[in-house]
């Protein structure tokens, strides 16, 4: 088969690609000219990278798969109509594979990249051969996907737009809930509802593994079989960082077990597991005089417990937390609790927003967040980009000191300008 992805760079999108390029299929895709981490997994599965021009939609290409970004109708897309061509979104396209197999669904707020790359590993060094869909690119594998020859599948669950109620798993592992995406959900009743309603689609003989803080949430919402974590973090000996990765791999823990896994074997796996890019991802050695680390978090509560990991980490070190607020509603709704996440960090420079192409309200900037962090902490900074960030950056860092890059947007430019500075 040949199948071509509209938008190939992006993480969710690369992973498919690479399934079905491991798979033996012919794969090509189109996306923009700027980079992205993605370009080196295209560049060594030797899957080719065109531009958005009609001309490279050809009547050779079998299915053409297309990339949430591109929501409205796209020439690729129309082009690949009118030729006959099979359109898919990757939403569809990921429950087509999903749920032909025995699914394993990772989903909540926090922590489902990490979970599902922990789990991915856990199951592979047990022999069982998963196929895993993660949203981040694991440093194990060099990949955001692994293509198995089982019948199972492991697949990080996105809550945005209500994805995750395409794909019927027959395992869930629900890390936590916490009230983001406000663009799509008016209140935290309607973003927990996607859960509910998810948990709701299970059967008595399906698995949900949650935290047990969604004891009664769970209990209410399903009849499946329920097993719940939350005990025991402080025995987790893990090579990543942060209380919240040990959280994550009591998750994955309480399922492999019922998996037929020992705890041992798991536990050994969990303890050498090396994490993905953006999570708390070094750029220089821990022990360097000057250290740079890249994050994704996004939201209050992933600021937190990144820049706490961070604290615990390098507890007499100077911090410096370079913040990219992701989404002007979410920056609108989650403002207070902003304003109020950087306490672990000594100096703070805060950037302008990076937008969402859905997003037409763009009544609140990055200065707003910045004045409102600005009433809570002494050394505040503002910067209009991730360029304008790594100048004002260099001026903090002194010997002893760690930079942490924040936010799901391009603010991971930051540590890569001053590792380059840091070069010349």
């Amino acid at each position: 088969m040949r199948y071509f992805f509209l938008g190939i760079k992006g993480v969710g999108v690369v992973g498919l690609a690479t399934l079905y390029r491991e798979w033996g299929n012919d794969v090509l895709g189109s996306d923009t000219e700027e980079k992205f981490f993605t370009d080196r997994i295209l560049a060594d599965l030797h899957i080719p990278v065109v531009s958005f021009d009609v001309a490279h939609v050809t009547s050779d290409i079998n299915v053409l798969i297309y990339s949430s970004a591109y929501s409205e109708p796209h020439p690729q897309v129309t082009r690949a109509r009118e030729l006959g061509i099979v359109c898919k979104s990757y939403a569809e396209a990921l429950a087509e594979i999903f749920n032909a197999k025995t699914g394993i669904l990772v989903t909540g707020t926090h922590g489902k990249t990490t979970s599902t790359a922990m789990l991915g590993r856990v199951l592979e060094d047990a022999d069982l051969d998963p196929t895993v869909v993660c949203g981040g690119e694991l440093i194990e594998w060099g990949y955001t996907a692994r293509a198995g020859k089982s019948e199972l599948v492991v697949a990080e669950g996105d809550e945005y737009q209500a994805k995750i109620l395409a794909l019927k798993p027959h395992f869930v592992l629900l890390t936590n809930i916490e009230y983001d995406h406000p663009d799509f959900y008016l209140d935290e009743e309607a973003y927990r509802g996607v859960f509910r309603t998810l948990l709701q689609t299970l059967s008595g003989t399906d698995i949900v593994v949650a935290h047990e803080n969604l004891r009664n949430f769970v209990d209410t919402s399903t009849q499946a079989k329920k097993i719940y974590f939350g005990q025991g973090a402080d025995s987790m000996k893990l090579s990543v960082w942060g209380a919240h990765n040990k959280t994550n791999a009591l998750g994955v823990l309480a399922l492999s077990m019922f998996l037929g896994i020992p705890q041992e074997h798991a536990a050994a796996t969990l303890a050498k597991f090396r994490g993905t890019r953006r999570r708390m991802e070094l750029y220089t050695p821990e022990d360097a005089d000057i250290v740079l680390i890249d994050d994704y978090a996004h939201h209050p509560t992933e600021i937190r417990e990144t820049l706490h990991a961070v604290r615990e980490h390098y507890p007499s070190r100077t911090i410096i937390a370079a913040f990219q607020p992701h989404t002007y509603s979410r920056t609108r709704a989650l403002l207070d609790d902003f304003a109020q996440a950087f306490g672990d960090a000594d100096h703070i420079i805060i950037l302008d927003i990076y937008a969402s192409a859905r997003e037409r309200d763009r009544s609140i900037s990055g200065e707003d967040l910045f004045h409102a962090v600005e009433k809570n902490h002494k050394s505040v900074i503002f910067a209009f980009s991730p360029e304008d960030a790594s100048e004002k950056a260099k001026k903090l860092l002194k010997p002893q000191s760690v930079l942490v890059a924040l936010g799901a947007g391009d603010v991971w430019r930051v540590v890569r300008n001053l590792k380059e500075m840091a070069l010349k």
